[in-house]
């Protein structure tokens, strides 16, 4: 099989799909490799070190994407379309809940789409979605203490809060809405910080084992059950909020309005939960070229892309998740999808249908569960 990497062109996207060591074994499975020049060097790998692992470095993006198999980071964007085609496997973060445009292409084009974050195991774990979590959730407490810094290197000066506090000044207060893999992971860096952590979750199971985890901390750390009560009141105390909602496949809730928000002006808003819409009616994407801006007297933080700001252990830490699915399917091309349930969970578009059920509630299309996602790739 024929499989492309291109070069991430998302703004500041500096990750790669693959590494060479992941390359090396696709081409002593009997694979052809071609990766995008310079696909690699922002997470410090060469195109020497990809052609000493086998693949076969190729100029220009229309012969990458000419590739069966296509492994991306991020979606494609509007100048990536062209290169789409019928049949053709995209196996990439979709987060098509936020794009709706790219759905109306990938059907239109009957492009077999796989979503890393919706390739989803029986137990309703999400091993794709998982790292990348870990590390936006880490990220998001980081650029949020920065942030509350009174020189902080925005036009948007924060409130001037030290997140460990000190002597005679309390720490700040960080609230976490959503403790999966993003809420957890925030909570633990803030923690760590010295601040005063609450995560509100929906899910009982989440909120024991949360508990237990965070147990050590004390009164520091707060789990409770989420009610909107809790969210209002906590919001007036807070300093740094983390959205980390999520609904595979769907929309993120959205439980902020501005009125909500305003009850934190001058704190911290880092919505972790954008790339799936955002869990606020002000969030929007934004870029790291404008990471930042004020709504509500809040300053946001929406990037769509945390981990690309650690690319060389987002990488590493996305092939260790995602290879063993990767080589399935390029072993066996699309019967794979047939023969690994987790897998066929994370299809959202097929021959031009629907075939993931959050993303066609999310975006009021028709869903189509009977299809047979079998057959060979051509």
């Amino acid at each position: 099989m024929i499989i492309g990497i291109p070069r991430e062109i998302k703004n500041r996207e500096h990750r790669v799909a693959i590494t060479p060591g992941g390359v090396r074994q696709l081409v002593q499975d009997g694979h052809k490799v071609c990766v995008e020049h310079g696909a690699g060097v922002g997470s410090c790998f060469s195109d020497a070190d990809y052609e000493a692992a086998g693949a076969c470095i190729v100029a220009t993006p229309e012969d990458v994407w000419a590739a069966n198999l296509v492994l991306k980071i991020k979606e494609p964007l509007p100048e990536e379309y062209v290169h789409l085609r019928p049949g053709q496997c995209l196996f990439t973060y979709l987060h098509l809940a936020a794009v709706p445009e790219l759905l109306d292409i990938l059907l239109e084009k009957s492009v077999r789409a796989i979503g890393y974050e919706t390739v989803q195991m029986d137990d309703g774990s999400l091993p794709l979605l998982a790292p990348m979590s870990r590390v936006a959730g880490r990220l998001a407490t980081q650029i949020g203490a920065s942030l509350l810094q009174k020189e902080n290197g925005t036009p948007y000066p924060g409130r001037g809060v030290l997140m460990g506090g000190i002597d005679g000044a309390p720490p700040a207060h960080v609230l976490v809405l959503g403790g999966g893999n993003v809420g957890c992971n925030a909570a633990e860096v803030a923690l760590g910080m010295g601040a005063s952590v609450q995560i509100l979750d929906a899910s009982a199971d989440c909120v024991s084992r949360l508990r237990q985890r965070f147990s050590g901390f004390g009164d520091a750390c707060d789990v409770r059950f989420f009610a909107e009560q809790l969210m209002f009141e906590a919001l007036e105390t807070c300093d740094l909020l983390i959205g980390a909602a999520l609904i595979p496949g769907e929309h993120a809730p959205l439980l902020l309005t501005p009125s909500y928000l305003e009850r934190m002006a001058g704190g911290v808003f880092v919505d972790v939960a954008i790339d799936q819409g955002g869990i606020s009616q002000t969030s929007r994407p934004s870029s790291y070229d404008e990471p930042v801006y004020v709504e509500a007297g809040v300053l946001h933080c929406c990037l769509p892309n945390l981990p690309a700001a650690v690319p060389v252990s987002a990488t590493q830490a996305l092939t260790h998740a995602t290879f063993p699915y990767v080589r399935h399917l390029a072993n066996a091309g699309m019967d794979a999808v047939h023969e690994d349930t987790a897998l066929a969970r994370g299809v959202n578009t097929w021959d031009g249908h629907v075939t993931h059920r959050g993303v066609a509630h999310a975006l009021g299309r028709s869903f189509r569960a009977d299809l047979d996602m079998g057959k060979a790739m051509p």
